[in-house]
């Protein structure tokens, strides 16, 4: 349960530095979410997050920059970090990411994982430091689509997917990495009542979102108007489910 959710504080510059390929201004702002886990009988609220994005700028370059908060608790703060923070940065109609940072602290040691995204160069470099262990440092090819999780996200809100054409993906997270098969599945109105939502399945091939190789398969519904919003995020554990949906509070 690790590894859920993150984003996103800037700077504001003016609407008219920003191209028309820009995201609708309705997709801007802060949204929270619950965390909740489900076992049998058992449903029961385990963290709060909230997303946040706006236009920014970062090294001189008009971008998207999202940032996630996810704070557990009582218990459940043995299986997910007190609070986990990550930001990330996107070209400006959310589908390619720029820079990604995600502070790491254990045990009173300070780490990160970052994620340097150099289109013109053709590669993306990862580095994941967690003292006392050697910093673990990797390069991969620029492809669109390799990418760390809270960039995939905001790439499932604005990516046009046509039909159920599968898309390949290489998930970057922290000393690991995983392929992935993102589907698109089309319209669902059952998930939500009353509104309408489109539905895409995330697959990683041989690991999952948490480190006992658990949430292998994500579900994820988005809504269909200008504003994208992540409506829901469910994947399977070793035992339950955990499921994040936008908070009603």
């Amino acid at each position: 349960m690790k590894r859920f959710l993150t984003i996103f504080a800037a700077a504001m510059v003016s609407a008219g530095a920003f191209a028309q390929t820009s995201v609708p201004r309705e997709a801007l702002g802060t949204v929270r979410y619950e965390v909740r886990y489900k076992l049998k009988n058992i449903d029961t609220k385990v963290a709060e997050a909230t997303v946040s994005l706006e236009r920014s700028r970062r090294e001189d370059q008009p971008v998207l920059h999202a940032h996630a908060s996810v704070r557990a608790q009582s218990v459940f703060r043995l299986f997910l970090n007190a609070q986990y923070l990550a930001d990330s940065y996107m070209t400006l109609d959310g589908t390619e990411p720029v820079y990604y940072m995600n502070p790491v602290k254990r045990g009173g040691k300070e780490g990160k994982f970052e994620c340097v995204y150099d289109k013109a160069g053709g590669t993306v470099r990862s580095e994941f430091v967690r003292p006392p262990a050697d910093p673990v440092i990797k390069t991969h090819p620029y492809d669109g689509g390799t990418m760390d999780l809270l960039s995939l996200l905001q790439f499932v809100r604005f990516q046009d997917f046509t039909g159920g054409k599968p898309v390949s993906m290489f998930l970057l997270m922290g000393a690991r990495s995983s392929s992935a098969t993102l589907t698109f599945q089309g319209i669902d109105t059952e998930r939500f009542p009353g509104k309408r939502t489109e539905r895409l399945h995330l697959k990683m091939h041989g690991q999952g979102l948490m480190e006992n190789g658990s949430g292998d398969e994500i579900t994820v519904w988005r809504s269909t108007g200008n504003d994208r919003t992540l409506m829901a995020l469910e994947t399977s554990l070793g035992s339950g489910m955990m499921t994040v949906t936008v908070s009603e509070e």
